[in-house]
């Protein structure tokens, strides 16, 4: 079979009819560019035109086969033996199709069932977002789908308002996405700015009794690092008191160190220490006492905070000279503390944790249900 004899025999035709490619194809709802494939050769048309073809041109199939006229006409008997089996063909066609329309429609129902419960529940972040992004791209590719396989495309694809208004709809729907995917893009390069702008910042370093203030260190930075608790308010009680600070607010957390140091007359140490060894934090109905500790350090403490959120927050007690350090540390593994490890634990290898949430804290309560209580004031 020479195709390309079968499509100047068609283009033939077709100039003997006074036709242009556009509009034989707009009769048999075809694209002009079908139409051209023919002609050339490249492709030939489908069974069931084939016979619509010959009917349309005045001749027989065989003679489209052959590429050239014949002086017989068709038989009658074989004409009718060629369009039933056109028509079985497309029968077939359609039997194939209608599990795929019915699919297609089931796809199209439940991608609007997920859309809706995202939109209900929408929470940010960049897994969430990008989620709902091709859930959209999917449940419009689905719509496509369902359209073109229930034949509904192809009926409306003469109207030039609907292909107009699809094209609408395609354009708004991307620029939503476009909008959607670069506002999210300039989020995460903000946000990316400001880490490495607060992380590349200096500590803070301090040193001076006068630079106490428990109030301001609260208002500053007790909504990173703790409450507290265990320094005391005031330090005019104090013989000879220190303090050394060196604290830096990240884009997520506070890194640093506060040292208060001070020493005691025997009845003033004494209620100081009662202070200490009351404290006591209650979250949800569930009191925790303040932890006392002679084995970790150098000498006894109570401990606040010992590793949880990677933060410790200690009093160290010398009862030998009424003495007492207090401590708090904030990612210890960030700073360097070489001037203070007698303040630090007996074995830095205890500062080494895999799982922070699961150590010790008066202010918060980890349940294994995974609900996470913090104690707020």
């Amino acid at each position: 079979m020479d195709q390309v004899k079968i499509g100047e025999f068609l283009k033939n035709l077709r100039k003997e009819k006074g036709l242009t490619q556009e509009q034989l194809a707009e009769q048999y709802n075809v694209s002009r560019r079908s139409v051209s494939r023919w002609e050339t050769g490249s492709n030939m048309p489908d069974l069931s035109i084939l016979v619509e073809l010959a009917e349309f041109y005045d001749v027989d199939i065989k003679e489209i086969i052959d590429g050239a006229r014949k002086s017989e006409m068709m038989n009658e008997e074989v004409k009718e033996v060629a369009v039933k089996m056109a028509d079985y063909a497309v029968e077939q066609k359609s039997k194939l199709l209608i599990w795929v329309r019915r699919i297609s429609l089931v796809g199209v129902v439940l991608m609007a069932i997920v859309l809706g419960l995202q939109s209900f529940d929408y929470e940010s972040g960049i897994g969430t977002f990008l989620c709902y992004v091709f859930s959209v791209l999917a449940f419009v590719v689905m719509v496509i789908l369902s359209l073109y396989t229930n034949g509904l495309l192809e009926e409306n694809a003469k109207r030039k308002k609907f292909v107009k208004g699809c094209k609408i709809f395609v354009l708004i729907v991307g620029l939503i996405v476009g909008v959607c995917v670069l506002s999210f893009i300039m989020k995460v390069m903000l946000a990316l700015g400001m880490v490495m702008v607060m992380e590349s910042a200096p500590f803070k370093n301090q040193a001076g009794i006068e630079n106490y203030d428990k109030s301001k260190l609260l208002e500053q930075y007790g909504g990173d690092i703790s409450e507290l608790f265990v320094f005391p308010d005031e330090t005019t009680n104090m013989l000879e008191p220190t303090f050394v600070s060196s604290l830096k607010t990240g884009f997520f957390d506070t890194d640093g160190y506060m040292i208060l140091r001070g020493t005691y007359n025997e009845e003033d140490y004494d209620a100081e220490v009662q202070r200490i060894s009351s404290i006591e934090c209650t979250v949800e109905g569930i009191t925790k006492d303040i932890k006392y500790d002679e084995e970790s350090y150098a000498l006894p403490a109570y401990v606040a905070i010992d590793g949880f959120d990677y933060e410790y927050e200690y009093a160290l007690l010398d009862e030998k000279n009424h003495t007492i350090t207090y401590i708090l540390l904030s990612y210890p593994e960030y700073v360097d503390l070489r001037e203070y490890e007698e303040y630090l634990k007996l074995d830095v290898d205890e500062y080494k944790i895999d799982d922070s949430l699961n150590r010790f804290s008066i202010y918060s309560r980890y349940y294994e249900d995974g609900v996470y209580i913090e104690y707020s004031d």
